[in-house]
């Protein structure tokens, strides 16, 4: 029997990906998840997979072709950014259904990861509250904790991811530019 898509999705982030390949820019992992998924972001984009959002397995596949798959699919173009919003309403909703307690501990890392993408301080706020249960309850994940640390001092001091700037056509400041100069400026 195959197996439904969103299992495709989590099989493929979760088992064939390695770590290095979610955080490096990689040309070569980039092509195969366009090779396999890009016509299921674009299904997810437009709103084809909505029926995800109701279970938490299926809900997590969904946040990660629209928050995690689109930054691979549409590196460096606007579009990487275009289904942050829908991806942090998809945590939220999740978490207020209590989602997080039938995933595993990398499963609600990358559950929650769209609120750290998100230019909102609410959202970086409300991260860092469910983030305490979180690595109160799974003691192993607490170096993650500086990456959202330094994500939130960028938001609070900028209102906005600077290294956003130029794809996203946003005029620097002067103390952008010096910021972006430095680093650990972008992620």
């Amino acid at each position: 029997m195959t197996p439904p898509k969103y299992q495709e999705v989590l099989d493929f982030w979760f088992k064939e990906s390695t770590s290095k390949d979610h955080w490096a820019k990689n040309d070569e992992y980039d092509q195969k998840i366009r090779d396999r998924f890009l016509e299921d972001v674009e299904k997810a984009i437009r709103n084809d997979y909505d029926d995800w959002q109701d279970e938490a397995k299926s809900s997590l596949a969904l946040i990660i072709l629209l928050d995690q798959f689109s930054r691979n699919l549409f590196r460096n173009d606007p579009k990487s950014y275009s289904q942050d919003t829908k991806a942090r309403l998809l945590v939220t909703e999740g978490v207020d259904r209590q989602f997080l307690d039938e995933l595993e501990s990398s499963e609600k890392f990358f559950y929650l990861l769209p609120l750290i993408h998100s230019e909102d301080l609410q959202d970086h706020n409300y991260l860092h509250q469910l983030g305490e249960v979180f690595l109160k309850d799974n003691p192993s994940y607490t170096h993650i904790q500086k990456s959202w640390n330094d994500h939130t001092v960028v938001i609070k001091k900028f209102g906005r991811y600077p290294h956003r700037n130029e794809i996203l056509k946003r005029k620097s400041t002067p103390e952008e530019i010096e910021f972006l100069k430095g680093p650990n400026s972008s992620w």
